[in-house]
């Protein structure tokens, strides 16, 4: 806008908004858009935006939607180029003639369209010159202005309102000139599009772009900060928004030093997000996908062949790697797309988690809401769901948030950045370790405390269930102990062993108490052991307040920094002085609470 008006003063008015002015400011906005000729909008997704917004663009003669929730962006509108449902309820979409020039781009797999939409940017405009008809301008007008929009940067975008105005309302020969009485600019109102790569691998310590995973790789292994302990530290690839890259985001760059700091090697990847699932699926490998691809072509060597031959990658081509990290929020298959229809392609993202066989993980910052609110509230209800649900619906099998927004600017908060990289390692170390070294933990439902409801479940055999559980893991070649796998009253007795337990004239005096009681009991009955622990209110105050060394570069620049004991203060706000606190929880005499097991 600042740019624009330099260079062309008088020319466009130019009325910019985020999301949370829609709220904040909903005089300002619907004022604008009363009397908008264009309306452009980028990543809304919250519902009651989309509906808020809906209801005031109708009389909007050009409406550009991008990267937003379905039903925002069917209200996209350029000339007779629109998006809106037709009778049938399907999209109207481009003219046959262009649907047939877009199935030319792409691998044919339904799940890879959007990839190949993307791919048709770069010569669809050229191509769509060909074609005759005003739709098939509009739509070149479309996607000429989405190409500019998805390259990003201050000259593109200033190009992209220049390319609307010369475009949709005739000012090919306007200049400002003819506007105000300041002479002619000599800068052009349209710029030659300035590319960078659809996807590509960054680092801190390597000037521009690596084109792929593969060169990154190379790279690193020579000059990369844990290049000497490339066998031993676990591999990560990380999927990173592409705006947020080519826009200097903060924290990009901060992430990448953070988990190599903490022992993990990242292998960066940008996207523009619905190209994911191609990535991880063609460019990236794992030691158990190679293990099954040796069994099969030792099975079938020609098959194995063919097969390669068509999914169009080898061997030697993708990256190894020990876990997938998504920072991006949107789901592995569909991208933006799919935000809103969770699970849409659930079969699709099974099969490619499924045959990588690695941890994938969804960390991301915070982008519905700032880091102020986020401390002050916690996550937000859309927040959750966008960070924790979906995801859970797409295959992913942790969720760590990583920052916010502070401004117009994202930062990371360190520790959540440590956390992520231990969850990392211990995912990985997990994955590798042998099933006869793995310990689980089972968790019962017995709410209530007291009162008999251990190991409950509507219209469920709890007891039952404990048994295939334990019989499955023996099979599987877990360590079950002295456990009498086969006997048809053993889950019975695990349940009526964890009811005493929970007992209050046991557990009031703690755990020792309890294991000297009914210890003896348990070994003989289930080969087991009681165990356990009393939590004090000290040691669970000590656990749950940070390091008060921690800083503005812990939380971003904050106007304010939070409390070191405000997870404490907010708990103790709940139940009381945590010091006193005697119901709920199992607790002693003396305050500590008792958890055994």
């Amino acid at each position: 806008s600042v740019s624009l008006s330099r260079s062309h003063p008088g020319l466009v008015d130019l009325i910019v908004f985020n999301d949370q002015d829609i709220a904040n400011r909903p005089a300002d906005v619907e004022g604008a858009l009363a009397s908008a000729d264009v309306f452009f909008s980028s990543l809304i997704f919250d519902f009651d935006q989309v509906e808020w917004l809906n209801a005031r663009i109708k009389d909007v003669p050009y409406k550009f939607i991008f990267e937003s929730a379905l039903e925002l962006m069917s209200s996209t509108r350029v000339g007779e180029f629109e998006m809106k449902p037709n009778a049938g309820g399907k999209k109207a979409g481009p003219p046959p003639a262009v649907k047939k020039v877009l199935g030319l781009f792409g691998s044919g797999k339904e799940e890879d369209k959007l990839v190949g939409y993307l791919s048709f940017l770069k010569v669809g405009p050229k191509l769509l010159k060909y074609l005759p008809g005003k739709k098939v301008k509009d739509l070149r007008n479309w996607l000429t202005v989405y190409a500019y929009w998805n390259e990003g940067g201050e000259e593109n975008v200033t190009s992209m309102v220049g390319y609307i105005l010369r475009e949709c309302f005739d000012t090919a020969s306007l200049t400002a000139s003819s506007v105000t009485s300041t002479s002619a600019p000599s800068a052009p109102l349209v710029k030659e599009l300035v590319e960078t790569p659809p996807t590509g691998c960054l680092h801190p310590s390597h000037p521009g772009y690596f084109e792929s995973p593969q060169a990154y790789v190379a790279w690193y292994q020579r000059e990369g900060p844990l290049a000497s302990r490339w066998n031993e530290c676990p591999r990560a690839a990380v999927l990173l928004y592409r705006k947020h890259v080519i826009t200097e985001q903060p924290y990009i760059m901060d992430l990448i030093s953070c988990l190599e700091k903490e022992g993990v090697i990242p292998v960066p990847i940008f996207i523009n997000g619905v190209e994911a699932h191609t990535i991880v699926r063609d460019q990236l490998t794992s030691e158990a996908e190679l293990a099954a691809e040796r069994d099969e072509r030792a099975k079938d060597p020609l098959g194995a062949a063919v097969a390669g031959l068509m999914q169009g990658t080898n061997g030697t081509a993708r990256v190894t790697i020990d876990a997938v990290i998504n920072t991006i929020g949107f789901p592995l298959v569909g991208g933006p797309s799919g935000t809103m229809e969770g699970g849409r392609q659930i079969d699709i993202s099974k099969s490619i988690l499924s045959s990588k066989n690695v941890p994938y993980m969804v960390a991301a910052p915070l982008l519905i809401q700032d880091m102020a609110s986020w401390v002050d509230k916690g996550i937000a209800g859309l927040q959750s769901v966008v960070l924790y649900s979906l995801p859970e619906l797409d295959g992913a099998i942790d969720t760590v948030p990583l920052g916010a927004l502070v401004g117009e600017s994202i930062y990371l908060v360190p520790e959540r950045v440590t956390r992520l990289a231990g969850r990392v390692k211990s995912w990985v170390s997990l994955r590798r370790k042998q099933a006869s070294e793995k310990k689980i933990g089972i968790v019962l439902y017995g709410f209530p405390p007291g009162v008999g409801a251990t190991g409950t479940a509507a219209l469920l055999n709890v007891p039952k269930s404990l048994e295939n559980i334990f019989a499955s893991l023996k099979d599987a070649g877990y360590d079950v102990g002295d456990f009498p796998v086969g006997d048809p009253d053993a889950g019975e007795r695990i349940v009526e062993y964890l009811k005493k337990m929970s007992l209050e004239e046991l557990t009031c005096r703690g755990v020792d108490h309890v294991r000297e009681k009914i210890g003896e009991e348990v070994t003989s009955a289930l080969g087991a052991t009681v165990a356990g622990t009393d939590m004090v209110a000290e040691r669970l105050k000590e656990y749950l307040t940070f390091d008060e060394a921690w800083g503005p570069s812990e939380w971003g620049p904050l106007t304010f920094l939070p409390s070191p004991d405000l997870l404490v203060t907010k708990m103790e706000a709940a139940w009381g002085d945590l010091a006193k606190y005697r119901s709920g929880l199992s607790t002693t005499t003396s305050g500590s609470a008792v958890v055994v097991g």
